[in-house]
């Protein structure tokens, strides 16, 4: 690996950061793509890879959210945490044996059809108001867990909305504590993958630029989301939840 690639995945890794911090996602709809078309990576293990990178930068993310405007609400986060984090090792399982094709056209029509109640809003949330039964949000935590341990992503593209709707958190709130949440899902997921196996670790070379980049990025993405208020970011996080199910989709049909 020369040294334009380690340069080119740090900046990879400083986006997916970014991303990471503004809108509470672990940054893997970033990090795979970039090991697989900048790394030479096969897709399963960018994936796994991924899950090794999102805990870092959701940990960056989160200690910087200590002294946001909107810090974790670590109640909520280690409720959901106790769902979503142990099912990513469903989707450690599932990709070995199955195609994927069914959970990301899955994925996609859920991140559609909760695209545009997130981007509008109902105001702020209280506790008395909530669109979504808690039930069925912990019901929700076993599929993004799953779907993070198989796609290599930290679940926060669907955890920010079912916590607003379902949790009563703010957007702003929801966006940090589902750091926190992505953080655990990382580590139990990478886990999983490190247990069954994960790669010749000469060929890890092309994380710690990722690592790095993604733990500078994440901070600055905390700031800019402090900066912007609550109607922006429902629009930015509804748009990026479109382009996240666009792509999935193309990619299950082979379109791109």
């Amino acid at each position: 690996m020369d040294y334009l690639q380690l340069l080119l995945l740090g900046l990879i890794g400083v986006a997916g950061g970014i991303l990471s911090g503004l809108v509470g996602v672990g940054g893997g709809i970033v990090f795979v793509p970039g090991l697989v078309y900048a790394g030479g990576w096969e897709i399963k293990e960018a994936v796994a890879a991924s899950l090794v990178i999102i805990v870092f930068s959701s940990l960056s993310g989160t200690l910087r959210n200590a002294r946001s405007e909107d810090p974790v609400n670590w109640r909520v986060a280690g409720l959901l945490s106790l769902t979503v984090a142990p099912s990513s090792l469903i989707g450690v399982f599932i990709s070995n044996v199955s195609p994927e094709i069914v959970v990301k056209v899955a994925f996609a029509v859920l991140l559609l059809a909760l695209a545009y109640p997130t981007a509008r809003g109902r105001g702020e949330y209280g506790a008395d108001r909530k669109d979504i039964p808690l039930p069925l949000v912990f019901v929700a935590g076993v599929f993004i867990g799953s779907l993070s341990g198989l796609v290599g992503v930290g679940g926060g593209v669907m955890m920010v909305p079912l916590m607003v709707l379902g949790m009563g958190l703010t957007t702003k709130g929801a966006v940090s504590t589902s750091l926190a949440v992505v953080m655990f899902t990382g580590i139990i997921g990478a886990a999983g993958y490190v247990a069954t196996g994960f790669r010749d670790p000469q060929d890890l070379l092309g994380l710690p630029p990722l690592i790095v980049g993604s733990m500078v990025g994440a901070p600055l993405g905390v700031r800019l989301r402090d900066r912007l208020p609550s109607g922006v970011i429902r629009v930015i996080f509804g748009a990026f939840m479109v382009i996240v199910a666009l792509r999935l989709l193309g990619e299950a049909f082979g379109v791109f």
